[in-house]
């Protein structure tokens, strides 16, 4: 079969359950909004069960109806990625996101077999972690494989560009930040929090998120004592799908009404009414390529309190649109966050990041991408 679009994505939309989901079909809309409606190429079933250790990656609904998507793939048959080439015969750009070598095979037949089947196809490695969070020897390699496959690798941060670089010097590698979709209409802070039960003027930190050890949720735990010291009002909410040991953290919050969790998977429109409602929003990342969480922070107005990580050194200035810390240290990030409260912040940093966002906004994003392919809009 031969595509009739320029362009085409493959990955997860919704209701596929994840940041590269979502950033996958903000992609696409803006693509259609420039005028190159892409053919996106997505999931019928992803994780084997006993694989995914959430509860469920896939939401209610269906896909996407205001663009062109088929579901052609299946986690736990490879070769079905070998069909997605097919389909994609004659575009003049495929993109595909890389975060886990779990789709090493996969990925490494619909490269290869695009390659055979319609060699003047560029085939774009969108990569959203160079290696998996929790990544060792072998899945380094199978990364290494893949990469070598494509035609044009994009990263998230400089660091990992100019790892790329030196690992493949004749490849292009080119830096694409993670987008952020900016709200046309500035939340209502007020409203959300009535609509959630928090006090007008409780100072609210938001974690959210899928609770990952890289994410540092623990970290941010064990701030609170110091937190709670210097700001007693100040309230922390961890909402977000528990894995691991943080399915133990209703047992380890310290006692009293301060910390508030909300842990189950939030979908679009409840994870936006608690960023409407808070303060900031706190990253305290171990590491990171990229930041989901952190773009939607950016959408919302929100400042960040973070970590100094490559994925967010070059989104969030420390001082202008957040407060950076080193990573691992409850002792700084308690600092920071007491900082944000006692010389009131959240107004400056908060417009600061409306005037800033603009720089991440998907459309650039996807002249980026686009250009990538030789077609400009």
């Amino acid at each position: 079969m031969t595509s009739a679009h320029a362009v085409v994505l493959v990955g997860p939309v919704p209701p596929w359950r994840s940041g590269i989901a979502d950033q996958t079909v903000r992609l696409a809309r803006a693509m259609a909004k420039l005028g190159v409606e892409p053919r996106v190429l997505t999931f019928r079933r992803m994780y084997p069960g006993a694989l995914y250790p959430g509860k469920s990656d896939r939401g209610a609904g269906g896909f996407p109806t205001d663009l062109r998507v088929d579901a052609v793939l299946d986690g736990t048959r490879p070769f079905s990625f070998r069909r997605a080439a097919k389909e994609a015969v004659g575009a003049r750009l495929i993109v595909l996101p890389w975060w886990t070598a779990f789709w090493a095979p996969h990925d490494l037949l619909l490269l290869r077999e695009l390659r055979s089947l319609s060699p003047s196809t560029l085939r774009l490695l969108l990569c959203h972690n160079l290696v998996d969070h929790e990544g060792g020897t072998v899945k380094r390699a199978l990364a290494r494989a893949v990469f070598r496959q494509a035609d044009l690798l994009a990263v998230q941060n400089r660091r990992e560009r100019e790892a790329l670089v030196e690992s493949f010097p004749r490849k292009r590698v080119e830096l694409i930040p993670h987008p952020s979709e900016p709200r046309e209409v500035l939340p209502d802070r007020e409203g959300a929090r009535a609509r959630l039960g928090i006090p007008p003027e409780a100072p609210l930190f938001l974690f959210t998120g899928i609770l990952r050890p890289y994410k540092g949720w623990d970290v941010l735990l064990a701030a609170l004592p110091a937190l709670h010291r210097e700001c007693p009002e100040a309230l922390v909410v961890f909402a977000g799908e528990a894995w691991g040991e943080a399915r133990d953290l209703p047992e380890r919050i310290p006692a009293g009404d301060r910390v508030r969790l909300e842990l189950r998977y939030l979908d679009e429109r409840e994870r936006a009414l608690w960023l409407d409602a808070c303060d900031a929003v706190v990253c305290p990342y171990r590491h990171a390529t990229g930041s989901g969480i952190a773009a939607d922070a950016l959408a919302h107005g929100r400042p960040v309190i973070g970590t100094e990580v490559d994925g967010l050194v070059d989104v969030i200035e420390d001082g202008v649109t957040g407060l950076l810390v080193p990573p691992e240290s409850p002792a700084a990030l308690a600092a920071a966050m007491g900082r944000f409260v006692r010389e009131g912040l959240g107004p400056r940093l908060s417009a600061n990041v409306v005037t800033h966002r603009a720089r991440f906004h998907p459309e650039n994003h996807a002249r980026q991408v686009l250009r990538l392919g030789g077609i400009d809009v």
